[in-house]
Order: C-alpha cells, then structure tokens, then sequence
C-alpha cells in the first residue's frame, strides 16, 4: 500500500467496482484502504474514495471518476485548512495548483507526476535534472511531501 493513496473494491448497486490496482493489492470485497501515511486526512481520502466509487457506478471511467471525485472533494471542504495542506503534498498536487502556486509548466508538471511517488522533496532534483533552480525553489516553498 505503501505506493498508494488508497484503494478499494466494493459492490455498489449491483456492480463490484475497483480501480486496477486493486488486484494487485488483493483488496477483499467491500474494503476501502487508506494508507497508513495519510491518517491525519483520512476523512478527505474516504469522501474522495466513495464518491469515486459512486461516479464510477454511474459509468465513469477509474480517470474521469477520479478527476469527478477529486472536483467534489474540493467543493466539500473548501476553505478548510487542513484540506488546503492536504492539496499542496507533492504526490497528489494538481496541476493547475502545481501551475498557480509554483510556476510549473505542462511538461514539468507530466515529468512530476511519471516520477512519483517521492519520499522528500529534494528527490525531484534528484529524478528530474533539467528542473529549473527557482522552480524547484519554488515548489519546496509552496509544497510539502509526506514521509
């Protein structure tokens, strides 16, 4: 679980619905994992997950439930803090906060993500050389990566 934010495999109106790392996990029926890393939002995930898993029921694919799911959690709990943290964590950030808050273009942001998960924030320097100084800069200003 270690590389992931969560996972699950459930039946809902009729369907068993699961994302493919599922079965990789070996998730067992009606079970939704989060990761141990990400306890303190734990609340967040699991909102993000069930509705994930409602989009799906209605047709969605895994992406396009995800991105439906990700847009009604940040309707839900904006302008909650914790919620503005849990955004700005080097795994999971988007590409448009990656853009606004750090100067990130669309070709760095593609290299960010294909070169995830990350440990430390230094790591990208490490994995991804041809990042500019003042960006990087940037991002350990704004962004933050879970241990």
């Amino acid at each position: 679980m270690e590389n992931y934010n969560a996972c699950y495999r459930v039946r809902y109106r009729g369907r068993t619905i699961f994302p493919p790392a599922a079965d990789k996990l070996r998730i067992p029926l009606n079970e939704i994992w989060i990761s141990k890393k990400w306890k303190e939002f734990d609340e967040h995930i699991l909102y993000h997950e069930l509705r994930e898993i409602q989009h799906r029921a209605e047709g969605h694919s895994v992406n396009e439930a995800h991105r439906l799911a990700s847009k009604n959690v940040k309707e839900k709990f904006r302008e909650d803090p914790k919620h503005e943290r849990l955004l700005r964590e080097i795994n999971i950030a988007s590409k448009e906060t990656l853009m606004e808050l750090a100067g990130v273009d669309e070709d760095l942001f593609q290299e960010i993500k294909e070169n995830r998960p990350y440990h430390k924030i230094d790591e990208l320097v490490e994995r991804i050389p041809s990042i500019e100084r003042r960006i990087f800069e940037r991002i350990k200003e704004h962004f933050w990566c879970i241990s």
